[in-house]
């Protein structure tokens, strides 16, 4: 099973438009297409949501909301640069190393460049990607985006004419897409894609780049260096004396960095993560030959009134309705 689709709409010859409705915090790892990306949720409760894939002139779109505090990291594209703004947030949003952003702000990342953020709240992007090809094609050879030195991985603080008026209009072109009847000519598909790519790079025209505002370098790498040893040693559940013994560090600085990037401390952000390896289990690895207490045991909860508890407060619900909620979408399938 995977995400469960609401509309797939072909909108005319030169745009497209597929639409996803968000059930689940994996879900989000599929908001940029061809993206490797890592999501964790965070933030407690049923998570909702939704996101489109769509493309006008051949110009690849997402743009998507969820309503939970998450965190993501991984690589957008390997062959392309990723231009993403963030829309709205109901709470903080930091991106690694120290890039505090507010709605209206629009982060580059370069081919092979990772991303890396804590979401402490919901929040709404638009992305789009481009390549060397489509650069020189937009941009021509005179312009200041034209030179590869303007794709450095950077934030550029948006202002208020971006919140006032490019991001409604961004929104209202998306809603217009969805619905269906749009047909476009080549020219008219050219000149909307011009549009968003000059709306989502107006601010680094301006040359407006970030300071480092949000938490201390030091403390996202040592969280950096920690998920790091968790992704190498996957074999099961890591205690957190463990983590201090490798990564040489009291267990003072390790709770003082996670606060201080990610908002919660590392013995929480632990059972977080071994929260999320089993609600992933239920959903997509067919667990239902395993017992739901094995499952637990194995991801280092002893205590099962307790692990429903931390589960059901985390995901809004509980265990066996992950399970029962996978099973019954396999069967419609």
């Amino acid at each position: 099973m995977g995400i469960m689709v609401n509309k797939r709409s072909p909108v005319g010859r030169y745009t497209s438009l597929h639409s996803h409705r968000l059930v689940s915090f994996e879900d989000l790892s599929e908001l940029v297409l061809g993206a490797q990306t890592e999501v964790m949720q965070i933030g407690r409760g049923r998570i909702e949501g939704h996101f489109i894939h769509a493309s006008i002139g051949g110009l690849p779109i997402s743009a998507g909301s969820f309503s939970l505090g998450i965190r993501s990291r991984g690589v957008h594209s390997r062959d392309r640069i990723t231009i993403g703004m963030l829309t709205s947030s109901t709470e903080r949003v930091v991106r690694s190393p120290s890039y505090e952003m507010f709605p209206g702000d629009v982060l580059v990342t370069p081919p092979r460049g990772e991303h890396d953020g804590r979401y402490f709240g919901g929040a709404s992007l638009f992305l789009i990607s481009l390549s060397p090809t489509e650069i020189e094609s937009i941009f021509g050879t005179g312009s200041k985006l034209a030179e590869p030195s303007a794709w450095r991985r950077n934030l550029y603080k948006g202002n208020l004419d971006t919140v006032q008026r490019v991001i409604p209009r961004l929104q209202t072109l998306v809603a217009t897409l969805g619905k269906g009847d749009l047909v476009l000519t080549e020219a008219a598909a050219e000149f909307w894609k011009r549009a968003v790519v000059e709306a989502m790079t107006a601010d680094l025209l301006r040359g407006m780049p970030s300071e480092l505002d949000g938490p201390l370098p030091s403390a996202w790498r040592l969280v950096r260096r920690t998920e790091e040893y968790l992704d190498a040693h996957e074999r099961g559940p890591v205690h957190i004396s463990e983590l201090c013994n490798q990564l040489h560090v009291s267990r003072r600085s390790l709770h003082r960095a996670f606060h201080e990037a990610i908002g919660v401390g590392p013995v929480a952000f632990l059972r977080y993560r071994r929260l999320c390896a089993i609600h992933t289990a239920l959903r997509f690895h067919h667990a239902d030959d395993t017992k739901i207490s094995d499952l637990a045991i194995q991801h280092g909860f002893l205590n099962m009134g307790r692990f429903a508890e931390y589960y059901h407060k985390l995901f809004g619900e509980y265990p066996s309705q992950t399970r029962r909620l996978e099973m019954s979408d396999d069967s419609i399938q």
